[in-house]
């Protein structure tokens, strides 16, 4: 995963009489084309439903995705974006990976030593901010000032512990957004399931679907030693979803590339077939050398 995520939200709406037509985008919550949706499905999420997915959505340590789930600060996500704080939990009677982790009360549940939880507050443009500086330079120097010019919006936005500010480059740099982030230091693991639930399959993560395993985990943001209570949060669908209906994924993407081209992706699968055919070849000889080391 990336260091810095973007925060945006993810729109796919397929259709039942032609699946593999699928109608589907990926935009920033303050860039939403809220009309062009309405004029061909006859709905779409206004302000108030997209600010709500906003704070609704939650980015952990490491960049991962994640979303508020009930009033007291439930976190939900998947299981390899708290691997490392069961693991820095564990000791020589707890194995948290293997046997997973469960807090039956709110005080069986552990604070992880180096997670943080940021909600997205705040967007504002600073296009014509980081185009002043770097005006009439190029190359170097022209990094050199967007470097700067990041630095010091985020600095002047970032006032108080509880914040942090990133300057993000959308659009490869048509756009900067300056966002804004509740910072929450406090949390603290509920749920983990044993790593061979959650890792079943063999993807630790959330790009191959459909997935037969228990790839989910659950944390609580704690604000003044206290669970976060809070009226925005995403609440879990007693109905399953229902075809020939538009679904909306909310949280951190990852990255974009549906404007490439086939020759544009040629040599990065070329690379990615030639790098499998160098593991598959160092397999066999690694086992082949096993094998004459057991027969001599």
């Amino acid at each position: 995963m990336p260091t810095l995520i973007r925060v945006s939200l993810l729109l796919a709406a397929a259709s039942i009489a032609a699946p593999a037509l699928a109608d589907e985008g990926m935009w920033t919550y303050d860039n939403f084309p809220a009309a062009k949706m309405r004029a061909k499905y006859g709905w779409a999420p206004d302000a108030a439903w997209l600010e709500h997915a906003r704070l609704g959505s939650i980015r952990l340590t490491l960049g991962c995705s994640a979303s508020l789930v009930s009033s007291d600060g439930l976190v939900m996500t998947n299981h390899h974006c708290v691997r490392e704080c069961v693991s820095d939990l564990a000791d020589a009677q707890h194995d948290y990976i293997a046997n997973g982790f469960y807090a039956a009360a709110g005080a069986e549940e552990k604070k992880c030593p180096a997670m943080e939880a940021n909600q997205l507050v705040k967007i504002t443009d600073v296009t014509k901010q980081v185009e002043a500086a770097t005006a009439g330079k190029s190359d170097r120097a022209f990094h050199e000032a967007e470097r700067a010019a990041k630095a010091q919006i985020e600095s002047a936005c970032g006032t108080a512990a509880d914040v942090r500010c990133e300057v993000v480059t959308l659009y490869q740099g048509g756009v900067y957004d300056l966002y804004k982030y509740k910072r929450y230091q406090d949390v603290r693991v509920v749920f983990a399931p044993e790593e061979t639930a959650a890792f079943f399959g063999g993807d630790p993560d959330n790009f191959t679907f459909p997935r037969h395993d228990l790839d989910a985990a659950f944390v609580r943001i704690y604000d003044g030693g206290a669970p976060l209570h809070t009226d925005t949060f995403l609440k879990f669908a007693a109905k399953g979803v229902k075809l020939d209906r538009a679904r909306r994924y909310a949280g951190g993407a990852y990255i974009s590339a549906r404007c490439g081209t086939a020759i544009h992706f040629e040599p990065i699968f070329g690379i990615a077939r030639c790098a499998d055919r160098i593991r598959h070849e160092g397999t066999r000889a690694g086992a082949h050398v096993q094998d004459l080391a057991l027969r001599s």
